[in-house]
């Protein structure tokens, strides 16, 4: 699509170019409608492709190569091996952007990617600030996924520190490992980065101040990511608020504090941010739309706006900050825009949330404690896979699995703490999804061996 007079009319303007835009991006240039996609990258994929999923499910697959290669009596080398896992992530992403950008190109005619910084004059049109200058965007939808941002406490020294995007970045990874970190805060991109850093040798403190890991998952998530990462050698220490953060020499100091006053000092060559994300609300107009915002922008299941002709998807609502949720939000909004009516609906339900640690652990669909607070009559199926060759093979005898099911037995939500957790709980979102019974589980023949057995055989020691 070519741009002229420094001005460009469109049918549907995307902010970001993460999974909650350019999926939805390239439905509507497939369907017809003309497109501009606005993002200040210089690649396709967004956070979680520049500095967040990918590369660190990258450098965790390294680090699995450091455990087994030690684990048959191998000498390794950490460092060396964490350059050449730095290397592999790069290549890794680099190829991820490469197909992004031809995906692109192949609907070039309809659909225009902007590089460069949007910023919301209306909610009819965008002012777009390129490297060759200025141009207007006019359109009669918008949809914003702009993603979001690292959070960093405002205590003395914070400044000091690095952030998961200064630990995963593309082709800015340090290439040389620290003897020890102190990691601040116990979500999944705290415990992933403990879990990564101590198989490559790293001595790991990592400080939490709730009193478990995973404060969002179930608590039996929680339980057995601190045995986890306690084998690992991980300092963990829960209850926790990070104070202050000072240089002495070379090394930094972790000052924490406890909610009964007692205090704790780390110190390690680098201290890590990992306390979360919040939605990106500021540096692109958003102010201007006057939309429902508390604490992302607010959307309709049919991830519209409180403007009719605004859409959202992704970290920026708020809602379920994974990329495969973003992915699902910004194909409803590109279906609405298409129809013209809100005739998709979001689901966060049977949405899996996967933390990769090892085994992996996460679980989808609802949890013991909703179901008891919405008065819903339910059964607990616990399997343990212990008798399941594979986790066996694996070295993780220790894996489980706990399925809910209602009394005519529709599963209702599954954990899962074992080795391709991500497959199984994916499975397990498909059945709750399709209305897949227990008795219908119960007959199914899944390959043997393998985790997905647990599918089956969950129900068949019901």
């Amino acid at each position: 699509m070519k741009l002229l007079s420094g001005a460009l009319t469109v049918d549907v303007a995307l902010i970001g170019g993460g999974g909650a835009s350019y999926p939805g991006a390239f439905e509507l240039a497939r369907a017809g409608l003309r497109v501009a996609l606005v993002d200040d990258r210089e690649f396709l994929g967004g956070e979680c492709l520049h500095s967040g999923c990918v590369p660190s499910k990258a450098l965790r697959e390294w680090a699995l190569k450091v455990d087994e290669a030690v684990s048959i009596g191998a000498k390794v080398d950490p460092d060396e091996v964490w350059r050449r896992a730095v290397d592999a992530k790069d290549r890794v992403q680099s190829q991820v952007f490469s197909q992004l950008k031809w995906m692109a190109e192949q609907l070039s005619e309809r659909l225009t990617v902007l590089r460069g910084w949007a910023t919301i004059v209306s909610d009819r049109e965008l002012r777009v600030r390129t490297q060759e200058g200025e141009l207007t965007v006019n359109f009669r939808y918008l949809h914003i996924g702009a993603g979001s941002v690292n959070v960093v406490p405002r205590i003395p020294g914070a400044e000091l520190c690095m952030t998961s995007d200064d630990l995963y970045t593309y082709m800015r990874t340090p290439r040389e490992l620290p003897d020890s970190v102190a990691i601040v805060g116990g979500g999944y991109i705290g415990v992933e980065a403990a879990e990564v850093l101590s198989r490559f040798g790293v001595k790991v403190t990592l400080v939490e101040m709730m009193d478990r890991l995973l404060p969002n998952m179930p608590m039996d998530l929680s339980r057995a990511a601190l045995r986890a990462l306690q084998r690992r050698g991980v300092d963990v220490r829960l209850g926790y608020a990070a104070s202050s953060v000072e240089r002495r020499g070379q090394a930094k100091v972790l000052r924490a504090t406890s909610r009964d006053g007692g205090s704790i000092e780390v110190r390690a060559d680098e201290v890590i941010m990992a306390v979360g994300r919040r939605p990106r609300l500021e540096g692109y107009g958003l102010e201007v739309l006057g939309l429902d915002v508390g604490p992302g922008i607010k959307v309709s299941p049919g991830m519209r706006t409180s403007r009719e002709n605004v859409f959202a998807a992704g970290d920026v609502t708020g809602k379920a900050m994974l990329y495969h949720a973003a992915v699902r939000g910004s194909l409803v909004a590109a279906r609405n825009i298409l129809v013209g009516r809100e005739a998709y609906r979001m689901s966060y339900l049977d949405v899996p949330s996967v933390v990769y640690t090892v085994p992996e652990m996460g679980y989808v669909g609802y949890t013991e404690e909703e179901l008891r607070a919405m008065g819903v009559k339910f059964d607990v199926i616990r399997y343990s896979m212990k008798a399941n060759s594979y986790t066996l093979m694996l070295g993780h005898q220790d894996s489980w699995v706990k399925v809910l099911v209602d009394e005519p037995g529709r599963v209702l939500g599954a954990q899962a703490f074992a080795p391709e957790a991500h497959a199984i709980l994916t499975a397990f979102a498909m059945a709750m999804g399709s209305g897949l019974d227990a008795e219908r589980l119960y007959w199914l023949a899944p390959p043997h061996p393998s985790p997905m057995e647990v599918l089956a055989e969950a129900f068949r020691q019901a």
